[in-house]
């Protein structure tokens, strides 16, 4: 019985469409509750062993966006009652963060919410925008929407690179640049932002900023000749090598895919991109798989050979959207699904476990390399699962005979959970009056 089953589960959307349910019925809640610090407020940077907080000195802005974005997210998706306090934890990242004398909002603060790190940056001011507009899109709070608008326009007013192109990596608390390495990362992250806002707010200040950093893709990120994507730049935007190597990400590979078809269709042009997105597809995923071992290497030079051959997690679902994206683009679509059904099968057997664990670091052999989970690597699980189910819901209805009935089994699950915790609540309240 248990082989029949698993021939019928194994169709790329049912595949998909189970593990979205998993990921909303049981790991999200789970995730806001281990992560919520109820004792302070805002979410912790991070946990250990069986989901306990591990104080770290600091609290970034980056970690604060990324927790509130999936929450509002899912609250969307009909998990308000499972995430009490959301609100609160949406006040706590204005309170702490924000600097109403500039506009902008500082790096961190420290375990007892005192400033730590008072500077600006790029990466992290990408992260306010695009957690405000899943905030907003959950709650339909107007400051939100206020606060997102004034985050653009403090990065459009204070962020521009004197004399160069695109945008500096980092502000002092004095608005001054600092002298960091220049990265396609922040700018490819605020482009992921825009896009975000502007299909929430429906206001063209986020198409100009997305249209503008899709030519710096174009004319200075990405080397189309030869299909190379470095890593990190000169102040001029040239590619910078880091210890001796120009170094490439197959994972952001397959993000700028992402990305390119997301603003490909809010241009209304779908097939914009499709050649440079095939091209980069077949060199994540010929380069970047590890052929013996599985998994996606962490970093390459552009010949496509190691130089760091560990395997985060987020490449994966970075790769697994993708490559769910570009089914109706000309690829080859048996060799995309295997590839998708490839992915999902490493997922589940070395980087998340059934509870809402997950491996952060894997070495070349797939064995553990970290015993830690960052709270800002929930984001690229969460919304790899769910943009991938989005794409393959707009490609029709799974045909799966037992897709209905487990999802039947994670809304039972859910329900039993509920209820548990319930009568949980109960009894506490019982025993403080």
């Amino acid at each position: 019985m248990f082989s029949v089953v698993k021939i019928l589960m194994t169709g790329t959307h049912t595949t998909i469409e189970t593990l979205s349910h998993k990921l909303l019925q049981r790991w999200v809640p789970k995730w806001y509750e281990a992560f919520s610090d109820h004792e302070r407020g805002g979410f912790y940077e991070r946990l250990g062993h069986s989901f306990k907080p591990v104080l770290t000195g600091q609290r970034r802005l980056l970690t604060q966006c990324r927790q509130l974005a999936i929450y509002g997210d899912a609250s969307v998706h009909g998990l308000g009652r499972d995430l009490p306090g959301l609100p609160e934890r949406f006040a706590f990242l204005v309170e702490n963060y924000y600097v109403p004398e500039t506009g902008g909002w500082r790096f961190s603060i420290d375990d007892d919410g005192k400033p730590l790190d008072k500077s600006y940056d790029l990466y992290a001011l990408a992260f306010v925008i695009f957690a405000l507009s899943h905030y907003f899109r959950g709650s339909g709070d107007e400051k939100a929407k206020e606060l997102a608008r004034q985050t653009l326009d403090f990065i459009d007013r204070n962020f521009r690179a004197s004399e160069q192109p695109g945008l500096v990596e980092a502000l002092d608390e004095n608005l001054k640049p600092l002298g960091k390495t220049r990265r396609h990362e922040s700018h490819m992250h605020l482009l992921e932002a825009c896009l975000f806002a502007a299909d929430t707010f429906h206001e063209p200040c986020y198409m100009k900023m997305a249209d503008e950093l899709v030519d710096l893709f174009s004319d200075y990120f990405y080397d189309a000749q030869s299909n190379v994507l470095s890593e990190y730049y000169t102040a001029d935007l040239k590619p910078q090598p880091e210890d001796g190597h120009i170094v490439v990400e197959p994972g952001h590979y397959c993000e700028w895919i992402w990305l390119l078809k997301r603003h490909a269709r809010e241009s209304g042009d779908d097939d914009r991109y499709d050649e440079t997105c095939k091209r980069m597809l077949e060199w994540a995923s010929t380069k970047g798989w590890d052929s013996e071992y599985g998994g996606i290497y962490d970093e390459l030079n552009p010949l496509g050979e190691v130089i760091a051959a560990t395997k985060r997690i987020w490449p994966f679902t970075e790769a697994l959207k993708a490559n769910a994206l570009m089914l109706d683009s000309g690829v080859d679509k048996k060799a995309v699904k295997a590839r998708i059904r490839q992915m999902v099968g490493v997922f589940r057997e070395h980087y998340m476990d059934e509870r809402g664990f997950w491996t952060e670091w894997l070495a070349r052999d797939l064995s553990r390399d970290a015993d830690y989970m960052p709270g800002t690597t929930p984001y690229h699980v969460y919304f790899g699962i769910m943009e991938t189910r989005a794409v393959m819901v707009a490609r029709g209805r799974t045909r799966s005979l037992v897709a209905g009935p487990l999802m039947n089994l994670y809304g039972w699950r859910r329900k039993l959970s509920d209820g548990i915790r319930d009568v949980r609540l109960g009894l506490k309240k019982k025993v403080r009056s």
